[in-house]
């Protein structure tokens, strides 16, 4: 091989061996930066999580922490309403204990002077008088209770009847008494704020039926009680949760139950009771009714309707 021949062949291989030595210089080079971009992704891969992780431990003591705020609240509202509903109930305990007493005095009293009148009717010359049992005593009881409520009931009808005529009147005679006014046939020296303000007192002076609610409903439930008790009285346990209507119900079943040992009496008693129940019932109605006129009052005070009618 010639001389020149021999220097072209080194020529080529030193190409061939620069092409090779640039070709892994740029595959190292390529891989060197693969793998910092590996590290890279992998350390924000990290550090996102690291965050998201950060995050959702903030977002769980968060909720940790509302929950258990809701759920301090919560037994605080429940031994609020369970310290209340205990002095509710023991009122109510109360009251029933008070109403009961007192008849079982009165029958014990009708007892004792019915004893005393059999003594005294058995002396010569004196005429029997009549003795009663303690279903007849308790019987008279539950009949003075009806005529109460009956009369209460006839009473509430009649106030809750007169505040709505006052009530739906007032506009007709504010609108008469300004046309009369007008016309210089009455209150000739009022201007029209004097009137206004006179039909303003005159709303006011219809009676007050917001402090009726409060006393008719006070004064229904010690009658509901009472019911309660007259029940008990007869032989039947009523229990907090039943209705009157339901214990009356198991009252007569109780009753029916004993066939030809049944007491006919306490069966009508019951009867009387549930009459009493029903009267109570149709008052709560009128307690309603009544309400909804205090609030028509109540606005012909602040906005009267007649107001803006009556203007010049």
């Amino acid at each position: 091989m010639s001389g020149w021949q021999l220097t072209g062949v080194i020529g080529l291989l030193g190409a061939l061996a620069s092409i090779v030595l640039a070709g892994w210089l740029m595959l190292h080079f390529i891989q060197q930066h693969k793998q910092r971009m590996e590290k890279r992704l992998e350390a924000l891969k990290k550090a996102a999580a690291e965050k998201a992780a950060a995050e959702k431990a903030a977002v769980e003591q968060a909720i940790a922490e509302w929950a258990a705020a809701e759920q301090a609240e919560a037994e605080r509202v429940q031994i609020k309403r369970t310290t209340v509903e205990r002095r509710e109930s023991e009122e109510v305990e109360a009251r029933m204990r008070a109403v009961e007493d007192a008849i079982t005095e009165w029958l014990d009293a009708e007892r004792e002077g019915n004893r005393m009148a059999a003594t005294v009717a058995a002396k010569p010359g004196k005429a029997s008088q009549k003795t009663y049992t303690r279903t007849e005593a308790i019987r008279q009881q539950v009949r003075t209770t009806a005529e109460k409520v009956e009369k209460e009931a006839q009473e509430l009808e009649f106030i809750k009847n007169r505040i709505e005529a006052g009530v739906d009147f007032l506009p007709i005679e504010f609108k008469q008494t300004i046309d009369d006014w007008k016309a210089g046939r009455v209150f000739r020296t009022s201007t029209f704020d004097d009137l206004k303000l006179k039909f303003r007192y005159k709303a006011y002076s219809v009676e007050d039926g917001y402090e009726l609610l409060y006393q008719y409903n006070e004064w229904m439930a010690q009658q509901r009680e009472k019911l309660r008790v007259f029940i008990r009285l007869l032989g039947t346990e009523v229990n907090k949760g039943e209705s009157i209507q339901a214990a009356i119900e198991q009252a007569e079943r109780s009753e029916r139950q004993k066939y030809l040992e049944m007491d006919v009496d306490v069966i009508f008693t019951l009867r009387e009771v549930r009459t009493i129940l029903d009267r109570l019932i149709g008052m709560e109605t009128i307690l309603k009714e009544l309400e909804m006129v205090c609030r028509k009052r109540s606005e012909q005070i602040i906005t009267p309707s007649w107001e803006a009618k009556g203007s010049l």
